[in-house]
């Protein structure tokens, strides 16, 4: 694998995320999770809490706890948010848990919703859950996507209250001059806990000119809620495989940042740390500083 294609997938953000706060009760199944509460705000001010049964572009059916199914038409609607990104004391749960910060989680991106990232200013991405379990995204150059873009997409499942698996696959070209080299990227990921507090396993392979590459790049992250409006995020890739590359022995990158959690959009900070060693590599170690930014579109 071609080592400034390794940079472009996990240094810049091209790339295609404790404790679980629901605890099964004796005898119930833990094969699926329970489906998600809303918090549905009325223009008259009233709340409702329950399940989206269906929403489109005209109305809303609501299957509360009291009344049972509600519908709604589309325009007595304010807001709807899921009740775990509402917390007492001020605190902001994680609302994209799909991501870390570059690479991806096992967490679906929410159904119907549209995200949008910017990382470094210049690089921009969509995102949009299709389902619960399927979600696809497009990244590209800011100011001219046709220079550097990337196609996502990611299949996730439960598989109990505390476990994930899912599977990313990418596509991602840059122009060199008027050629493009593009690269295709699978992995394979795990992700245990919560939306707040997770783990992340992940291990993936680039596909190029037909060929899986016998290099695989593991991934490790860690997302942690350290106060009500601050999480810590570490995701690190190790590039491993038969002699990796004729001039690097080992690449790999580690990190570590905050996320400044807000109700409906977050802040990230962070440092990446590429360690490459090799007998033509004059600084293997060198520092990049990281600043992102997530927006939740839509109501």
């Amino acid at each position: 694998m071609n080592y400034y294609l390794f940079l472009l997938l996990f240094v810049l953000p091209v790339a295609v995320m404790a404790q679980d706060e629901y605890y099964p009760k004796p005898g119930q199944s833990t094969k699926q999770p329970p489906p998600p509460t809303y918090i549905i705000v009325l223009r008259d001010g009233t709340e409702l809490r329950g399940e989206i049964l269906r929403q489109d572009s005209t109305e809303a059916v609501i299957r509360t706890r009291n009344l049972g199914e509600v519908r709604l038409k589309a325009d007595q609607i304010i807001r709807i948010e899921r009740q775990d990104s509402r917390e007492p004391g001020g605190t902001y749960a994680n609302l994209f848990p799909q991501t870390m910060r570059i690479a991806p989680t096992a967490f679906s991106a929410e159904k119907g919703r549209l995200y949008y990232r910017n990382y470094y200013l210049y690089i921009s991405q969509f995102e949009y859950g299709v389902n619960d379990n399927w979600s696809v995204g497009a990244t590209f150059y800011s100011f001219l996507p046709t220079n550097l873009f990337s196609l996502t997409t990611k299949v996730s499942l439960p598989v109990s209250s505390r476990v994930r698996l899912g599977i990313n696959a990418q596509y991602a070209a840059v122009r060199f001059n008027r050629f493009i080299e593009g690269i295709g990227y699978v992995q394979g990921i795990v992700t245990t806990g919560d939306r707040r507090n997770n783990t992340t396993y992940g291990l993936g392979a680039t596909v190029s000119n037909g060929r899986v590459s016998s290099n695989l790049v593991g991934t490790f992250g860690l997302v942690r809620k350290v106060s009500p409006k601050l999480t810590f995020i570490s995701e690190n890739f190790v590039l491993f495989g038969s002699g990796v590359n004729r001039s690097v022995d080992f690449a790999g990158v580690l990190s570590g940042g905050v996320r400044f959690d807000r109700r409906r959009h977050a802040f990230d900070l962070a440092a990446y740390i590429p360690l490459v060693f090799g007998p033509n590599i004059d600084t293997p170690i060198t520092f990049i500083p990281y600043g992102s930014y997530h927006l939740r579109i839509g109501q």
